[in-house]
């Protein structure tokens, strides 16, 4: 399997695709021609932005040492310096720490205003998210690792280079098979995503490249990427806008995603078997939740009842099935055969291996 890059555009995409331009919220794109000719692109580097801000308070994350180095707030520490010593120590100038940093100067932050003031936020007919935007200096061997966003996402270059890879929101189950609980609840960095990576990565739809100065990559809602740092003195500007996308599940989403389906599919009226799949389906959901307070628990070095959600679960399935017994119960039984089909709840499904132990695997 190759790498493939995002498509190339020369315009921006627009909600609803208006005036010949590609929808926003399709597909990624890398779009050229755009930021190049914007001040940031033109204007900053290490004397300008020293001059102009150099005095200003910062608080960079502090990476380590190896050749690539994964930027997570969650993980990494901060130090607070000048940004005249941060950007000498970012564009290789002179060391400040051992490692490398990572400086995100954000929307409420000092110096931010400065900054703004020599990029155009574009029209892209979605609500513009100031809050979320911010202004990025990394160095060689940054990596921000794979996770998702919830909105429409512009990075753009302003000076040196990064890799992009991005996955498919559908392919995020097959893609997070094999993470760690922690991993998968962004509690430690996830596995690499690149084809380097993963070359026998069985996903379907995969895109991966160079993001280069006066460019901006457009990431779709609920994408994931990874993004590393090709350059020392590497500056990015990403800007958010909202979505009326969501992967928020209603009921008829979890009757085709779930053990609900189950008893969507099948027209029975035996309240002893659409307990049971519930049963099932909460056990499910339960085993989930237990990994992700385990792994909680481990990073953030605190105390939590594990089975405390367990017990609460129990409580409202005792209520549930006495819901059940007053609303279902019409004395008609279908006599469909089911895990469903005698009413003894049995599970004949194919076991799935990504569950093992109440952790996705």
């Amino acid at each position: 399997m190759t790498g493939r890059e995002a498509a190339r555009v020369d315009v921006l995409p627009v909600r609803g695709g208006t005036d010949g331009r590609p929808m926003l919220g399709e597909t990624p794109l890398l779009i050229t021609g755009v930021a190049a000719r914007w001040a940031c692109c033109t204007d900053w580097g290490l004397a300008s932005l020293t001059e102009r801000m150099g005095d200003v308070e910062v608080a960079p994350f502090v990476t380590g040492e190896a050749a690539r180095n994964t930027v997570l707030k969650q993980v990494n520490a901060t130090k607070t310096m000048t940004f005249g010593d941060a950007l000498a120590h970012l564009f290789g100038e002179r060391r400040i720490v051992d490692g490398s940093l990572y400086l995100r100067i954000g929307a409420a932050e000092r110096g931010y205003e400065e900054l703004a003031r020599d990029f155009t936020v574009p029209d892209v007919g979605a609500a513009y998210r100031p809050e979320a935007t911010g202004v990025w200096f990394s160095q060689a061997g940054n990596v921000t690792p794979g996770h998702h966003d919830w909105w429409h996402s512009f990075l753009i270059q302003v000076r040196g280079a990064k890799r992009y890879t991005l996955v498919h929101p559908l392919d995020t189950v097959n893609l997070q098979s094999a993470w760690q609980d922690d991993e998968r609840y962004d509690l430690a960095p996830a596995p690499g995503l690149s084809l380097a990576a993963q070359p026998d990565w069985s996903g379907e739809v995969r895109y991966e490249g160079v993001l280069s100065a006066g460019e901006i990559l457009y990431i779709p809602p609920f994408w994931v990427h990874e993004v590393e740092t090709l350059t020392d003195g590497n500056i990015s500007i990403p800007m958010r806008f909202s979505t009326t996308q969501s992967v928020s599940s209603d009921l008829h989403q979890l009757s085709q995603n779930g053990l609900l389906r189950d008893v969507t599919n099948r027209p029975t009226r035996d309240v002893g078997a659409i307990t049971e799949l519930l049963r099932r389906n909460r056990e499910d959901f339960l085993a989930r939740e237990r990994a992700f307070v385990r792994v909680l628990a481990e990073a953030r070095d605190i105390d939590i009842d594990i089975d405390l959600a367990a017990d609460l679960a129990a409580d409202l399935d005792t209520d549930l099935a006495k819901d059940l017994d007053t609303d279902l119960d019409t004395g008609i039984d279908t006599g469909i055969d089911t895990d469903l089909d005698t009413g003894s709840g049995a599970d004949r499904r194919p076991a799935d291996p990504r569950y093992d132990g109440g952790a996705t695997r």
